[in-house]
């Protein structure tokens, strides 16, 4: 049986809901330099909390008084997940008529606990996907090896050969084939159909 694994940023959350990378407003909106912010917070910290070995909250509170702003992290966390919140419809709507087929569909993310929480519930991927395989659960985050091989262990895969796996970051998908994976650079909706079309046409 095939088992349909999506990324999400760049796959199934295609950035800011009026096109282009969901900081592009940061400055103008809360006065946060996207660059300062790379420096101070994902630059140094995010592959830690990514692989939940920190608090995402408890680090920008430590590195907040850096960035000279006069939003607030919680502030600034609420905008960053409802900026980046682009969900594409038409991949949706793929994923869907591959489950009413009965088949499998999950996905395989680089997240932190609350952001996670936030794509599955409150922007309703979970009533399109049967499970969510992130970073910091997993305590392993993409492209290491470790990553894959735990998030097999929670797919309903016999093989690692059944699972098809699409992913926007070449080198993710370099570690997913490296795993065993049917792994695929995912570049538009043209490759989640022809993937499932290709599925289709080897189970007839």
């Amino acid at each position: 049986m095939a088992v349909l694994v999506l990324d999400v940023d760049g796959v199934v959350i295609r950035g800011h809901r009026e096109g282009g990378r969901w900081d592009k407003n940061l400055e103008r909106d809360l006065g946060i330099a996207p660059l300062a912010l790379q420096e101070n917070f994902f630059r140094p910290h995010w592959r830690r909390i990514a692989a939940g070995d920190a608090d995402m909250r408890a680090v920008l509170d430590s590195v907040w008084p850096q960035m000279a702003c006069a939003a607030s992290a919680s502030a600034f966390v609420e905008y960053w997940f409802a900026a980046d919140s682009a969900v594409d419809g038409e991949a949706l709507t793929l994923v869907d008529a591959w489950r009413g087929a009965g088949n499998f569909a999950a996905l395989a993310t680089v997240q932190e606990h609350g952001r996670a929480d936030y794509i599955w519930r409150t922007l309703g991927l979970k009533s399109h996907f049967d499970d969510l395989l992130y970073s910091a659960a997993l305590g392993a985050a993409k492209p290491d090896a470790e990553f894959y091989a735990r998030a097999f262990a929670k797919l309903p895969a016999r093989t690692p050969g059944e699972i098809l796996f699409l992913d926007d970051h070449p080198p993710n998908v370099e570690a997913a084939s490296a795993a065993g994976w049917q792994a695929r650079h995912y570049r538009g909706i043209d490759d989640l159909r022809a993937t499932l079309r290709s599925s289709a046409s080897q189970s007839d």
